[in-house]
């Protein structure tokens, strides 16, 4: 979505693209969400889904997480973990409990166009993100060691500059670690496991048409549609290619001694202080 105002980054793709295989047929870039003939792109979608199946171009690795490292362009290597999570576990309402929570307000505006897509997609293809808070480092990192000595699924540079993708299928006796791993951050997270760090509204919608099938269903039906899950990269929250930079906001028209007064007693109702730093 950072490209929704550069047109010509999507011209770029679509030329490398061609007529070759690409997740460039699976997704609504931000910048066509509200072009005129956005029901046309919505079939289109749908529509190489279909194609994509009938060909049998997918691998399918069966009762597997996926371990990505994502070389990025600055030179750090992102480490995921890929799996399904339940959105019965998730919430984006503000004040959730839930184990999967929004980091940031969801527009419900932005839901609807979003549901269009979903509703006939045979496949899912999201950016959800969810960040892990684990500092120990005992979840995803330790999947480089006990995998590097066998060959990835598949290792190529990405387009636009994108950086390199490796990636490993995690299955078998390699899944017990990363659930015990998993357990031992639940037991300690306080009812909160992950946090939303990217695709907040991606999230939202496949949550919405859960909610929407979920009264038709039985309470078996419920437990396998494959509607109740969502595809989403775990990422701990400590990893070094993570950068997060501050979103400045400018206030205009306010006092500065009620705004600090104010702010300060926010933060010490969450246990939190505000502490002041001295200007460079």
């Amino acid at each position: 979505d950072q490209f929704t105002s550069e047109p010509e980054d999507w011209e770029s793709v679509e030329k490398t693209v061609g007529d070759a295989p690409s997740t460039l047929r699976l997704i609504l870039p931000e910048a066509n969400l509200k072009a005129p003939n956005v029901d046309e792109f919505i079939a289109d979608i749908n529509a190489s889904m279909d194609k994509y199946l009938k060909e049998n171009i997918f691998e399918t690795l069966k009762d597997s997480l996926i371990y990505i490292e994502r070389g990025q362009s600055d030179g750090k290597i992102r480490h995921g973990l890929i799996g399904m999570v339940d959105l019965d576990q998730y919430d984006f309402t503000p004040g959730s409990g839930a184990m999967i929570r929004a980091t940031e307000g969801t527009i419900r505006e932005r839901i609807p166009p979003r549901l269009r897509i979903r509703e006939g997609a045979p496949l899912e293809c999201p950016h959800v993100m969810l960040l892990l808070d684990d500092p120990a480092r005992t979840v995803i990192e330790p999947l480089h060691a006990r995998l590097r000595e066998t060959a990835p699924l598949c290792d190529f540079e990405l387009m636009e500059n994108g950086g390199r993708l490796r990636v490993w299928g995690v299955e078998g006796d390699a899944l017990a670690p990363v659930s015990d791993a998993l357990s031992a951050l639940w037991e300690k997270s306080d009812g909160f496991l992950y946090a939303v760090g990217d695709g907040n509204h991606s999230l939202a919608t496949a949550k919405a048409r859960w909610d929407a099938l979920k009264p038709a269903l039985s309470p078996e039906e419920a437990q396998a549609h494959p509607a109740r899950y969502a595809l989403a990269e775990i990422v701990n929250l400590h990893s070094p290619a993570l950068a997060f930079e501050p979103i400045h906001r400018v206030l205009f028209g306010a006092d500065m001694e009620d705004l600090v007064s104010a702010y300060r007693a926010h933060l010490a109702s969450r246990g939190m202080k505000l502490t002041a730093v001295e200007p460079l």
